[in-house]
């Protein structure tokens, strides 16, 4: 086969053996279509070209699952396959695998709710974008994602026939421990259970209250309440149970929105996690395989996308799961940075014992000798570069920079000549419409205490400037760099103040409207970072875990500390 070029790639013979099957969640094929493409392929080839997308290591496989089953099982793993090679985003393959398993043979239900769960986690959760990428109704996309709250075993015994789909939906509205049960139960049975006799047990288990989150006192004494109703397993599904559905799941709603609210204070993000959306939250852990390192798990407790969620699914209503990242990409490359980090630390380590290893005959040295021989040496410390997840809150965000461009115009007021007429050239230079002519002329005039304009009119303006002394013209030039419009990039305003090297910390002091604005999540990172914590001794514990207004005031007069110069990493230009 000769190279070619389409406008989507390049297609190319590619060895079987380079690529990889990983991505596509096919896992059930039909065996007399798959006898028969096999047949085909034996005799024809491969008429059309598998789809795959570029490695580091080799090819992802991303459409042609079925005929690339089929062209191995008959050619062996050491044949070459035509492929057409594509360069596309995680999100771009899973639509183009999804629509391909479509278009060839419906994909069971299973298969389609893994694909669409993939695609949910890519969409950081954004169910709309989701569905509008796979070209599907908001509709199936959550009947599709509510299909994954069915545990493993019950995906399992559907792939293999022996339940039907009716029985999987009903399961993915049951709690974990009880689908375990009931699963392990219909697969020993001997007689099949309809779809209507689990539908009955699932409602009777839907609404125990002994499963309920909310307050239940109100229960006791309600004409819904019967602990008489029948189950298809007593031992499952015994106790009181709520026959107004629409009452119990509005309650229920009702606590995991208050579990959320007591939240919001602390996190900068809350959310109540529905089935399917399990891939759009992640663990921050700072160590283990799924860790980001300490210091990199330190600076994610300021981000945007940090927070805490509430678990909304029948498997862990109401759990809340703290210190999570609701940017599970973000999180897969911090993750990667710090075992990429570990491994050379782990390669430096080893290439430094190496080197210290005695020639043959050699006398070793006197650190590997006596007492000193038997020391372990330390493990190896990873330095991966350190990074904010995101961009900052908006609120903190919008604080940070309007006491940055007060600084500005506070510091270039006071500057010696030489670098205040240099920032004004520089200003004129780079971008002259950041120039505000209003506040240069309010500050001058207010300087000067005298007015230099009449309207418009600009012969009077400069007759105005003429008339002004030296010292006068100084004045004027020295307040004109200081008066930079709001507009102006604040990537501007932060790059003459790191030239004209200006400190923050003479300008700016740790404050009670600073910390009012921050989650307390984000003040606990801050004063761990400025060493308040500490400072404040056993108090801190107790404040932390108290109101936010008592941590906030109680932070500001920690006795001893040095708060002249404590100024944290996200209030610095550049953070």
């Amino acid at each position: 086969m000769e190279n070619t070029t389409t406008r989507n790639g390049e297609s190319r013979l590619i060895p079987v053996s380079a690529v990889k099957e990983g991505f596509n969640y096919r896992r059930r094929y039909n065996a007399e279509k798959m006898a028969s493409l096999r047949e085909s392929i034996k005799l024809q080839g491969l008429l059309q070209p598998v789809t795959v997308r570029q490695l580091d290591d080799g090819y992802q496989l991303i459409a042609g699952g079925r005929r690339f089953k089929a062209f191995v099982e008959e050619f062996g793993p050491q044949s070459e396959i035509k492929a057409e090679i594509r360069v596309m985003t995680d999100a771009e393959a899973t639509a183009a695998m999804l629509a391909e398993n479509n278009e060839r043979e419906d994909p069971s239900v299973i298969e389609d709710a893994e694909g669409a769960a993939r695609m949910l986690g890519l969409c950081n959760g954004d169910r709309d974008e989701a569905a509008r990428r796979l070209g599907w109704t908001r509709n199936k996309l959550d009947r599709r994602a509510a299909v994954m709250n069915a545990i493993q075993p019950v995906r399992d015994a559907y792939l293999e026939d022996k339940i039907l789909v009716g029985h999987v939906e009903i399961f993915a509205a049951l709690r974990k421990e009880v689908q375990q049960r009931v699963i392990e139960m219909m697969l020993k049975a001997e007689r099949k259970i309809t779809v209507d006799e689990l539908r009955t047990m699932a409602e009777a288990s839907l609404q125990s209250l002994e499963a309920a989150i909310f307050d239940k006192a109100d229960c006791a004494r309600c004409q819904f309440n019967t602990g008489e109703q029948q189950a298809m397993f007593d031992t499952s599904f015994s106790g009181s149970r709520c026959t107004n559905r629409e009452c119990f799941q509005t309650k229920t709603e009702g606590e995991l929105q208050a579990r959320a609210k007591q939240l919001a204070d602390t996190y900068q993000v809350v959310r109540i996690v529905r089935p399917g959306d399990n891939n759009t939250v992640t663990p921050v852990r700072a160590a283990g395989d799924k860790g980001v390192g300490e210091e990199q798990a330190k600076a994610c407790r300021t981000c945007a996308n940090f927070g805490a969620c509430v678990m909304g699914t029948p498997t862990a209503l109401g759990k809340v799961i703290t210190d999570a990242c609701f940017n599970t990409t973000c999180n897969d490359e911090k993750v990667a940075a710090n075992a990429k980090a570990v491994r050379a630390a782990l390669t430096a380590q080893s290439n430094e014992a190496v080197k210290v290893q005695p020639a043959a005959g050699a006398t070793p040295p006197k650190a590997a000798t006596g007492k000193a021989a038997g020391k372990t040496q330390d493990a190896p410390k990873a330095t991966p570069k350190v990074t904010a997840s995101s961009e900052q809150r908006t609120a903190v965000k919008e604080y940070r920079e309007a006491i940055w461009r007060a600084i500005f115009k506070r510091a270039a007021e006071k500057l010696p000549v030489m670098q205040n007429r240099a920032l004004l050239v520089a200003i004129a230079i780079h971008r002259p419409s950041d120039m505000d002519s209003h506040g240069s002329r309010d500050a001058i005039e207010k300087a000067l205490g005298t007015q230099l304009q009449s309207g418009l009119n600009t012969e009077t303006l400069l007759g105005n400037v003429l008339a002004l002394d030296q010292a006068g013209l100084a004045t004027a030039l020295q307040n004109l760099a200081a008066n930079v419009s709001k507009t102006a990039s604040i990537n501007d305003v932060t790059g003459y103040l790191k030239a004209l090297d200006i400190k923050i910390e003479s300008y700016w002091k740790l404050n009670e409207t600073f910390l009012d604005i921050l989650t307390k999540t984000e003040i606990d990172a801050v004063c761990i970072e400025l060493g308040l914590a500490d400072a404040a001794g056993k108090h801190y514990d107790k404040l932390k875990n108290g109101p936010k207004k008592d941590f906030v005031k109680g932070m500001l007069a920690v006795e001893g500390f040095q708060y002249v110069g404590a100024v944290p990493a996200l209030m610095r230009w550049g953070q």
